[in-house]
């Protein structure tokens, strides 16, 4: 083995790991300890959310945002740094920190809606940028039975089309479909 100094290349790569796994956990714990946490009745409403992706099958997203997502209420000292318009949720990736700001609860229409937001939420717990989250929310708001009929006049969902026509734009070039929404299906 390589030594330098009278210690292994082992002991060093150890070493270093150690103290990078300390940096890390000390960051989250960070984030943590600057934000307030999520109230047991929003909790509950986060919850009762997840539990609707559960039962449309996206049985993904449900297990990160139940078992490895920490929810907070109020920004952290990172999130404060960074500049954003009004937000349902932020997402920090990889820490898998869900921050849920107050619009979430109140310009959502119901449950159905808040758990739209948190399948956005969840594609960037697995590190999907925000052109990969919004597709993925559009593609399958089918499924998730956040449609036009029943949603199209709500502030979310007018929103998160607009976000979606600015951030993914390839999925409204569809001259022949109406708004030339290419994910368009009978019964919209």
């Amino acid at each position: 083995m390589l030594a330098y100094r009278g210690r292994s290349f082992i002991s060093i790569l150890a070493s270093n790991l150690l103290a990078a796994s300390l940096a890390v956990v000390m960051f989250y714990f960070s984030l943590v300890a600057t934000s307030a946490p999520v109230s047991k009745n929003d909790m509950a409403v986060i919850d009762h959310s997840i539990a609707i992706l559960e039962a449309k099958g996206f049985d993904r997203e449900a297990f990160l945002l139940r078992h490895t997502t920490t929810f907070r209420s109020t920004d952290h000292w990172l999130n404060r740094l960074i500049f954003k318009e009004s937000a349902y949720a932020a997402t920090n990736f990889p820490l898998q920190i869900v921050t849920v700001y107050p619009d979430f609860y109140t310009k959502a229409e119901d449950d159905t809606e808040r758990a739209m937001i948190l399948l956005h939420e969840a594609q960037h717990l697995q590190n999907a940028d925000e052109k990969g989250a919004y597709s993925y929310v559009w593609q399958n708001r089918w499924r998730l039975g956040w449609t036009q009929l029943p949603y199209g006049t709500t502030e979310t969902y007018i929103t998160i089309e607009l976000q979606t026509r600015e951030n993914a734009p390839e999925l409204f070039n569809c001259s022949g479909n109406l708004w030339n929404d290419c994910t368009l299906k009978a019964g919209a």
